[in-house]
């Protein structure tokens, strides 16, 4: 019998375990979240939620990069391509001070959402946020918008 057989957790029950994890990596009790959500990641293997848990309480205790190492080499390889692990892959290579290499992951998986019709999910606006630090993300109309009033201010002149 497997673990999630044994133990089932639906959705609901997930979340409420993964908001404890998170508040107890924000509540520098980074031991205590690695073990629960090391513990969820074993009732629910197919989550993604425990694999940003266990990076987030890295990061929390302050290795920004371990925690990279792990979202790419085990957690994007068991889910090849998934957004919210790419948006949490960015946070964690910006806190290890690899803004390039954040930009290389951030920047394919916002089009790549955004051409889906995701670009309002929480992680898409994350990536955003943390390649646009100074919000200055212009929406896609205003882009347009400014584009034509510049071509305007062209031919006027």
């Amino acid at each position: 019998m497997t673990a999630a057989a044994a133990f089932p957790l639906n959705r609901e029950d997930l979340q409420l375990l993964a908001q404890i994890g998170f508040f107890a990596a924000q509540s520098n009790q980074q031991g205590a979240a690695a073990a629960l959500f090391s513990a969820l990641r074993v009732v629910r293997s197919d989550a993604v939620l425990p694999l940003i848990g266990l990076a987030l309480a890295d990061m929390g205790a302050g290795r920004p990069a371990q925690a990279a190492k792990f979202l790419r080499d085990e957690a994007l390889r068991k889910h090849p391509g998934d957004p919210e692990l790419c948006a949490f892959l960015g946070l964690a290579l910006i806190q290890a001070g690899r803004g390039t290499e954040a930009r290389s992951v951030l920047l394919p998986m916002v089009d790549r959402e955004r051409g889906a019709g995701n670009g309002d999910q929480p992680y898409v606006r994350m990536a955003l946020g943390l390649l646009h630090p100074d919000n200055s993300v212009p929406a896609p109309t205003a882009v347009r918008a400014h584009r034509h009033e510049a071509q305007n201010a062209r031919n006027a002149a």
